[in-house]
């Protein structure tokens, strides 16, 4: 959407809050900013020497954790809480599991009393350059240099997937625990592919000649969750960074004068922009959620879904018994020097707030999400990877994904929408008018290279770079 007066007003605060009614913050938290801009130091946690207790929790403290209540349900965070109440079973642990994270949370953040363990995700997530940006979280390098909860000679940062770290750094400095290993694919059933005598298509051409038969068959080759199209943002990073490598995304991240020019992102728009404009999306995909796209995707209405590795899991309860999923990497334009990219590693963001009261306690419980046992439970309750190495997997979907993810040096999470909110809010529905042809690619083009330059130019915003 376009920028509106409310997106220029200043953050909640805790001296303006109190004015405001619980109403009316409701309905405001989301167009105005994330936080309060803390007026507070905060607390320190350092490691200690002892290392079934390094941050040295007070085992009567009790802790307040706030789980987002979506793909992943929130039964493996009851589990992990059992873990933590084994270890201090005289601290009394507060459990919210919701969906309304921004609408519950944020005028927390606010009066100055935020939840101490933060599972910031969902529709609903509070803008992560806003928390970084208002210094309102804690720092992560005591937990990852901490010892391991099952090994004290190995860190928690050795047991980490590679990679994984990169979503919650800002400037160098860890201000989120990416729990869960994701991978943004398009997927397709493959009982249905196999029945029909359909092959997976591995390039765009492949992909585009492919549709017409598909149709034929009286089914949609795409469909996407219309309401929310930055289910749209990876797909079209990956065409962009597969056709002309990672330093363009990068480049695009980088607030680089003229990125969005490059002849890579503009053959992307193009491409994106063929699949409304040859006839090829389910009809009325542009008015749906992403539980009607994913359930019309697993009704066979539609050949092709783009979502994370979360599908299989949240869609569990509704998908038919012989449906089989499978995921493969976004079809790669001609000229492709990178076609193996993909946009995957750390994400679901857990994040501890720097004035939470029990900031050890927190830091624990993330370390107990990171032990072997913590992250078998989440694997082998979601059927879904964590950030931490060794995680058996016995689905077949999680297996695949994995497999696509093989190579570290194919594997790049785009940021921008995590780094600037104006850009995040400006690609969502741009993206949509995109793939549903109304819009050209030079005006999407010219619409994204303008917001990305009005962030540049505004030095009231804080910059975030990668790190070569």
């Amino acid at each position: 959407m376009r920028n509106t007066a409310a997106d220029k007003q200043p953050i909640f605060n805790r001296r303006n809050l109190f004015g405001a009614t619980a109403a009316g913050l409701a309905a405001s938290s989301l167009a105005a900013c994330a936080t309060s801009g803390s007026d507070d130091e905060g607390g320190e946690v350092t490691v200690g020497e002892d290392a079934e207790n390094p941050f040295g929790v007070d085992p009567k403290a009790p802790l307040d954790v706030v789980i987002f209540d979506g793909g992943f349900g929130n039964e493996y965070a009851v589990a992990h809480q059992e873990i933590y109440k084994r270890a201090f079973p005289d601290a009394e642990i507060t459990h919210l599991a919701t969906q309304a994270i921004a609408e519950t949370q944020q005028p927390r953040f606010a009066e100055g009393k935020p939840a101490d363990v933060l599972d910031n995700s969902g529709a609903q997530q509070i803008p992560m350059d806003a928390l970084v940006g208002d210094g309102e979280l804690a720092e992560l390098t005591p937990l990852l240099d901490a010892p391991s909860y099952d090994d004290p000679e190995l860190t928690v940062r050795d047991t980490l997937r590679e990679g994984v770290l990169e979503a919650g750094t800002f400037n160098g400095k860890v201000f989120a625990l990416n729990y869960v290993f994701n991978a943004w694919t398009i997927w397709y059933d493959a009982k249905l592919f196999r029945d029909q005598g359909w092959t997976p298509p591995t390039t765009w051409d492949e992909m585009i000649a492919l549709c017409p038969t598909i149709k034929a068959a009286g089914i949609a080759p795409w469909t996407y969750a219309g309401q929310h199209p930055v289910y749209l943002y990876d797909m079209f990073l990956m065409l962009a960074g597969r056709h002309g490598g990672v330093q363009v995304l990068k480049d695009i991240d980088n607030l680089k004068a003229g990125a969005w020019e490059h002849e890579s992102v503009a053959l992307a728009a193009e491409a994106m922009h063929s699949i409304g404009a040859s006839g090829f999306l389910l009809e009325g995909s542009a008015g749906i959620d992403h539980i009607q796209s994913q359930t019309a995707f697993n009704n066979n209405e539609a050949a092709f879904l783009p979502c994370g590795s979360w599908l299989p899991n949240e869609q569990k309860a509704i998908a038919p018994a012989d449906f089989e999923y499978a995921p493969m990497g976004v079809p790669a334009l001609a000229g492709s020097v990178q076609p193996g990219l993909i946009s995957a590693g750390g994400d679901e963001p857990f994040v501890v707030p720097k004035n939470a009261t029990n900031l050890a306690g927190a830091y624990e419980y993330l370390r107990i999400m990171l032990s072997k046992e913590g992250s078998q439970i989440f694997g082998d309750t979601v059927q879904a990877a964590t950030v931490v190495k060794g995680v058996a997997l016995d689905n077949e979907a999680a297996k695949m994904t994995d497999a696509l993810v093989s190579n570290p040096d194919d594997m790049f999470q785009p940021q921008f929408r995590y780094w600037y909110t104006k850009m995040n809010e400006e690609v969502r529905p741009a993206l949509g008018q995109l793939i549903n042809a109304e819009s050209t690619p030079e005006e999407f083009l010219q619409r994204m290279q303008a917001v990305a330059d009005e962030t540049a130019a505004d030095d009231t915003i804080e910059k975030f770079t990668h790190e070569d």
